[in-house]
């Protein structure tokens, strides 16, 4: 497909590009206790992939797969397989950030955000540049729109009132974009396994203390992260959502999903499905299979 590369503004050949990284998919279908993954816009259909675009051309597509496959390989592989809850990092997390951070504003914009306010519209706009100028190393920094990086992992503990009784499940094997907005901040969401990327728009940083990915090196994971308490509830509105759209799966979906466990208990064991739905269990006991 030839057209402008939203990247570069090249006008060029475009490659069919994911938004959220290929390998998060292979992964999630590689742990799956069933094979298959399912998205959350239609749970009745086994896809092989995820979304893809006709956005970017072929260096840019490079140029964002070299800092994929530097997070993949030091930070994502060795957290899952590991069980390692501290990394140190250099400038490409940053890069990485931020091209996870402009993939889910670019696509946030396609969609339309109404709800963000006249002055968020704007700096998003700006956001997407600057982004855009880091990415292309046209500047050192993203200025004031800054990324945060949230390591989660298995709840066996909380406080927190009205804990989805998912919670773990979608903290461990979901995926999500979105751009979020209140009367005071406003961000961009990307969730994958293990991890939260926030992209800021219009931040109060202070309120997301030890989260914040500097320009050349860093720790993340191991400290006593802060983060404002709106951002828990939004996590616990995601996590509920995701249980009601499980519950639209099909009686002959779900026959085949338990006809594909049925088929290798060992398969199902050692899956990354179970030890999350086993985590969910152990936090909340019989109560997780309430239809709540």
């Amino acid at each position: 497909m030839n057209d402008i590369c939203k990247l570069c503004h090249k006008k060029t050949d475009l490659k069919l590009s994911h938004i959220i990284p290929k390998f998060l998919y292979r992964w999630l279908k590689g742990t799956s206790a069933t094979g298959h993954i399912r998205l959350g816009q239609n749970p009745n259909v086994r896809v092989q992939d995820g979304f893809k675009e006709y956005w970017l051309c072929d260096e840019c597509e490079s140029r964002l797969n070299a800092w994929e496959t530097e997070f993949a390989n030091r930070i994502f592989y060795p957290s899952v397989q590991e069980d390692k809850n501290s990394f140190e990092y250099r400038e490409w997390l940053l890069k990485f950030a931020v091209s996870l951070s402009w993939r889910t504003l670019v696509y946030a914009k396609n969609i339309g955000v109404p709800h963000f306010s006249d002055e968020q519209k704007q700096e998003a706009d700006l956001a997407l540049e600057t982004w855009r100028d880091f990415l292309l190393g046209n500047i050192k920094n993203p200025r004031k729109y800054q990324q945060y990086i949230i390591p989660v992992g298995i709840i066996t503990k909380h406080s927190m009132p009205d804990l989805p009784r998912n919670m773990n499940f979608y903290l461990l094997r979901s995926l999500q974009l979105d751009a979020v907005a209140n009367k005071t901040q406003a961000f961009v969401y990307t969730k994958i396994p293990y991890f939260i990327f926030i992209g800021g728009v219009q931040l109060k940083p202070k309120q997301w203390k030890d989260t914040m990915v500097h320009v050349r090196k860093g720790i993340i994971g191991g400290r006593n992260i802060t983060l404002p308490q709106f951002f828990f509830n939004y996590l616990k509105e995601k996590a509920s959502r995701l249980k009601q759209i499980q519950k639209n799966i099909s009686e002959k979906q779900r026959k085949k999903m338990e006809s594909c466990v049925g088929n290798n208990i060992e398969k199902l064991a050692e899956s990354e499905t179970f030890k999350a739905l086993n985590g969910d269990f152990e936090l909340f006991g019989q109560d997780v299979f309430e239809d709540k």
